[in-house]
């Protein structure tokens, strides 16, 4: 165990925490955009920053996300130094991103509802936090969406800004977009993956042949049957396919029958 003391108070938290780990088991908020528990650390949106001191360690602001616990460290969430280095942030955020409702909710807990830093786009709802592209790329092994581009110009796009060759129609990408830039629109018997106003691909929607929810077309379900008999090759959504799966290696009970 380690020996921390967060905000005044003198805890003892596992060895392999982050200080947002240990901030979270304390009950202590801490506002994020870039982190999720299912990725790793990334440290790109910086509005988790906390002031951190103690044996080894420079005293200054940091992002809790990325930074360890260590024995006889001393954190700050809350004083004058994050305070302001965090409303700087959200104000370099909505400077960029003036119309994201879920940004302006975040920023405004903090006093912040304007930007001295210009307007960007009004439809542009993008934090450039990473959370698709990392989902994209750690989670489905795919990549088929990536960042582009530097400083103010950098956006998340497609290769070469067309629709991707790459991508799955898994919507992984919109479930973890903080924002709603990303999202998933099936209609009409065909899913859209959508960035904004940007189609990152398009699948033809085909029916689960066991319960008839719509699932993507032979392009997933060929990525996700890998190493199934052809005895199993049915459109089958993802729930079903476990089961299937399951069910013939003798490991669930059998409700197929």
């Amino acid at each position: 165990m380690t020996t921390i003391t967060l905000n005044g108070k003198t805890l003892e938290v596992a060895d392999d925490l982050t200080v947002l780990d240990a901030a979270k088991l304390a009950g202590i908020d801490i506002p994020t955009l870039c982190h999720h528990p299912s990725l790793g650390a990334y440290g790109a949106c910086r509005v988790c920053v906390v002031e951190a001191s103690g044996p080894g360690l420079r005293t200054g602001l940091n992002a809790s996300c990325t930074m360890p616990v260590s024995n006889g460290m001393v954190v700050n969430t809350e004083n004058a130094a994050v305070q302001q280095a965090r409303k700087l942030v959200f104000e370099l955020l909505l400077g960029h991103s003036p119309d994201s409702t879920e940004l302006q909710e975040i920023a405004a807990r903090y006093g912040v509802t304007e930007s001295r830093f210009g307007k960007g786009s009004q439809q542009d709802k993008c934090v450039r936090c990473g959370l698709c592209v990392r989902a994209c790329r750690e989670k489905i092994g795919v990549a088929a969406i990536s960042f582009a581009e530097r400083g103010q110009h950098r956006l998340v796009t497609t290769e070469f800004g067309d629709e991707s060759s790459l991508c799955i129609g898994c919507g992984s990408c919109a479930t973890v977009c903080p924002t709603a830039m990303v999202r998933v629109h099936d209609h009409d018997g065909q899913r859209e993956i959508l960035r904004g106003e940007h189609v990152v691909a398009r699948f033809a929607l085909l029916n689960c042949t066991e319960c008839s929810v719509p699932v993507v077309n032979a392009k997933f379900l060929d990525n996700r049957m890998e190493g199934l008999s052809e005895a199993y090759s049915e459109v089958l959504c993802p729930e079903c396919k476990r089961l299937r799966a399951a069910t013939a290696a003798g490991n669930f009970p059998d409700i197929w029958s």
